[in-house]
């Protein structure tokens, strides 16, 4: 049985062009639609669902996998960059799929770094799952 099989999903929504989960481990999976564009009213719908599993003192684990052909406009892009956004945030693991993801989110790695929040890129969910569940919360 790998990681990623030993969960419970506690609940789940479907927005536009994705799937957000929240794991019984406290990690919330979010799914991209293949051949889909995220917008700010994407990346807006994500930050309202972390920020209610938000307890106010534990940071949250956030992995995303993208899709094939997934893309994010510019205005999800800085919005997803900002340091409000991501005060809630402990870390944040992606799952990449070409080349293009890998040099985007290398970008928003190092924003990442300047907000204290942990951001790693991965190829498989397994990996990404046990770096996440690894991290912890000096903040509290």
């Amino acid at each position: 049985m790998t990681l990623t099989e030993k969960y419970i999903i506690l609940e789940s929504h479907r927005s536009r062009a994705s799937i957000t989960e929240f794991w019984d481990n406290g990690i919330i999976f979010i799914k991209l639609d293949d051949n889909s564009e995220v917008t700010l009213t994407d990346a807006k719908e994500h930050h309202a669902f972390l920020k209610a599993k938000f307890d106010g003192k534990n940071k949250l684990r956030v992995l995303t996998e993208s899709g094939r052909y997934t893309t994010i406009a510019k205005e999800a892009r800085e919005f997803s960059t900002l340091p409000e956004t991501n005060k809630m945030t402990l870390g944040s693991a992606v799952i990449i799929k070409s080349l293009a993801h890998r040099i985007l989110i290398n970008f928003i790695i190092s924003f990442a770094r300047q907000q204290n929040m942990h951001m790693r890129m991965f190829e498989n969910k397994d990996n990404a799952v046990e770096w996440l569940l690894a991290l912890e919360d000096k903040s509290i």
